[in-house]
């Protein structure tokens, strides 16, 4: 049997993991020939937290579309069980890992589609909208979480063929740049620093 990924995406109020929340979450359970589940759900906002109108602009998502939404610990245990079994697969999962690290079971392995793209093609851009650019896949709605798992799953397919034919190992690697440096360094992950 094939290896089971669960690519994720969060979306979240802010950047660091100690002070902001996830906002969404969206998942897709696969072996790259087919899917074996989606799960997309809104997170509600903590009690007295409010969304700024820039992450509201970034992602589109309004304060009054959380209000129904999922409360953080039961969205994430959702998530957690969703993975289970499988390797998941973030771009940037340094991020993610971050907001998840309370939350869910730290993963034995991942993959992190940035640092893949970075190890790939060293001189350029491993944001997801750059990496999707140059290699002509979809990334409309570009900060809507399942829009970017799908193009992540994308650049999965493109980036891990050559970096297997390369021998480049990319499994539990992170890479800390001045581009984004790393704030958090997922359990049983390798840090390789990049220019």
């Amino acid at each position: 049997m094939s290896e089971i990924y669960t690519f994720i995406d969060l979306e979240t109020t802010g950047l660091d993991y100690e002070t902001e929340q996830i906002i969404e979450i969206a998942a897709v359970r696969t072996d790259l020939e087919r899917e074996y589940g989606r799960l997309q759900v809104f997170v509600r906002l903590d009690e007295g937290r409010g969304l700024s109108e820039e992450i509201s602009k970034l992602t589109g998502i309004m304060a009054d579309d959380l209000t129904g939404g999922y409360e953080p610990a039961r969205a994430a245990f959702a998530l957690d069980e969703f993975i289970a079994d499988t390797v998941p697969v973030a771009h940037n999962a340094s991020f993610d890992l971050s907001f998840l690290q309370w939350w869910m079971r730290e993963p034995e392995s991942f993959v992190c589609t940035r640092a893949l793209a970075k190890l790939v093609e060293p001189t350029e851009s491993a944001s997801l909208a750059n990496v999707c650019a140059r290699h002509g896949i979809d990334l409309t709605g570009h900060h809507r979480a399942m829009n970017d798992v799908l193009a992540t799953i994308e650049v999965f397919r493109k980036l891990a063929p050559i970096a297997e034919a390369r021998g480049i190992e990319y499994r539990n690697v992170v890479v800390d740049s001045p581009e984004r440096p790393l704030t958090f360094v997922p359990y049983n992950a390798k840090v390789v620093e990049v220019a």
